[in-house]
């Protein structure tokens, strides 16, 4: 009898072990398809974002439940969204902001070639007046009619300067500095 027990303890001991290996090989096998199936849709959102730091934002999340997991898919995608659409604004106003310098840029310029032409404008009638009057001061006028001459010049250049300089005051009032540099050459 004890041998027989002995048998039949061996049988379920084999027995034993046998069921142990496959319940392993099972658990295991049940436990990598399950694992699989919950990392699966964290994957997919690793590339997703992975996709959308290199500012690809055409890509959207497959969102297949309502759980964590699917709300998680729910804000990527959303976020998404808005950071195409927030680099899209940026983007304008980068354009508009580029096309503003370069306006800026231009009319700086044209003060600059105004403020040239003025300068250049303003020498001629000053230099006349300068020297006409250095000719009154040295007495270089013996006769009325010379003196008269010298005087007139003078007048008449410092109202052409009085003219120019009203003009470029009245359109530099207004910001109109192609209509001053005009209204300077016309002199």
């Amino acid at each position: 009898p004890i041998a027989r027990v002995e048998s039949v303890m061996q049988v379920m001991t084999h027995l034993f072990i046998y069921i142990c290996i496959g319940l392993m090989v099972f658990g295991t096998s049940f436990m990598l398809l399950f694992s699989n199936i919950f990392a699966a849709p964290i994957k997919r959102m690793s590339k997703a974002a992975k996709r959308m730091s290199e500012l690809d934002f055409d890509v959207k999340i497959p969102v297949t439940s309502n759980d964590e997991i699917g709300e998680l898919g729910n804000s990527m995608n959303e976020m998404s969204e808005k950071l195409e659409q927030t680099i899209s604004e940026l983007k304008a106003a980068n354009i508009e902001l580029q096309r503003d310098i370069a306006e800026r840029r231009k009319i700086d310029d044209m003060r600059k070639e105004f403020l040239s032409h003025v300068s250049h404008e303003l020498k001629t009638p000053i230099a006349l007046i300068q020297g006409y009057a250095e000719g009154l001061k040295d007495d270089m006028c013996d006769d009325k009619e010379s003196r008269d001459f010298y005087t007139d010049v003078i007048i008449d250049e410092s109202h052409k300067m009085n003219t120019m300089v009203k003009s470029v005051d009245d359109n530099l009032g207004n910001y109109r500095i192609p209509e001053a540099a005009r209204a300077l050459q016309e002199f």
